[in-house]
């Protein structure tokens, strides 16, 4: 396999547009206050128009940034479609206002418009009682449950802008055609239900969204909407299908960081992680019973800061009901509401 090599070598300037094949273009768009540096959208020319791929959050600068690229380098040229890798604020937050204002379609997974759609209605002034019992459940300290509780939360509606015009369906294993070229449709999980990817062998480009990063993991995580998940073997799995279709000729398009090669390598990687991570988990309650939040160390192998916990926590908690699921581990309830793990 090849080694993973990243296609420009420089940091890229976020708002600036790069080719990366002719007719195929990048633009790191902004991510202030919400985690990475930039999202990663894409522009693709479509004969006479141009189709658009993510569309970064509904956050600061952002519509300005988008009108200033399309202004300046596709004058004139119409949106003709808006595809939407997954769910998350980051990626379908400006897929709404776009199709307003473009008229425009927006075409994803059914899961990720149907999701984006709830979540964005499901809008809370205090945080809920299941994500207090979530929160509980995992463990989480009585210092930091008081702060949480008294602060507004987070709402995903917060960063996406209405979705009001629907969509047409992404579905597994189709073929679209983009300016003549074929993409076939691949469906991930574990980061987000039903996340798409595009593999064109004509061009050897994977547009990989989240479901595919170099340098880190996709966050796995587990939120109160579905609190069982299994998001690390729905993961594992997803990488294992896509690797017996991978080869080191695919250029990856990533939903974060710099587009790179070696996709078979970077899969290996990855699935070796997180398993490394799962035996971490059983090699520590050897030394008794934990929490999802005594288990931080050994999942992630440092300590946790407070900007990174709360990611930190949903994240593991994917592990840990991945034990639970396939039944290497068992789990009672503390007085206090937590779950506390052991081995079988």
């Amino acid at each position: 396999m090849k080694k993973i090599e990243f296609v420009f070598h420089e940091t890229p300037e976020a708002g600036k547009i790069y080719e990366i094949k002719e007719g195929v273009f990048w633009f790191p768009m902004p991510l202030p206050m919400m985690g990475p540096d930039y999202v990663n959208c894409y522009i693709l020319e479509d004969g006479q128009e141009i189709a658009l791929l993510d569309t970064g959050a509904n956050i600061g600068d952002s519509k300005k940034i988008w009108e200033n690229i399309l202004s300046k380098n596709f004058p004139k040229k119409k949106i003709s479609s808006i595809y939407v890798t997954h769910h998350h604020p980051d990626h379908i937050g400006l897929a709404g206002w776009l199709s307003e204002k473009y008229n425009a379609e927006i075409i994803c997974s059914r899961t990720t418009y149907i999701m984006a759609k709830m979540l964005s209605l499901d809008v809370h002034d205090k945080v809920s009682p299941s994500t207090e019992r979530f929160w509980r459940q995992a463990g989480m300290s009585e210092e930091m449950l008081e702060v949480k509780l008294k602060a507004r939360p987070f709402n995903f509606g917060d960063g996406v802008a209405p979705l009001e015009k629907g969509f047409k369906r992404l579905t597994e294993n189709e073929i679209i055609n983009i300016n003549g070229v074929e993409w076939e449709v691949r469906m991930g999980n574990g980061h987000a239900p039903e996340h798409a990817t595009l593999w064109s062998k004509e061009l050897n480009l994977v547009f990989a969204g989240d479901q595919v990063l170099p340098g880190i993991s996709s966050n796995l995580g587990v939120y109160p909407t579905e609190p069982y998940a299994d998001t690390v073997g729905d993961w594992v799995n997803s990488c294992e299908r896509f690797l017996k279709q991978a080869s080191d000729d695919y250029i990856v398009l990533p939903g974060h960081g710099r587009p790179f090669s070696g996709l078979p390598q970077r899969l290996v990687q990855l699935i070796e992680n997180h398993k490394a991570a799962l035996k971490r988990i059983k090699e520590d309650l050897k030394y008794g019973p934990k929490t999802t939040v005594e288990l931080f160390k050994a999942i992630f192998k440092r300590d946790i800061n407070k900007k990174e916990y709360m990611l930190a926590l949903h994240e593991a908690v994917g592990h840990v009901n991945h034990l639970y699921k396939t039944g290497a581990v068992i789990r009672d309830v503390t007085i206090n509401g937590a779950f506390i793990f052991k081995l079988k």
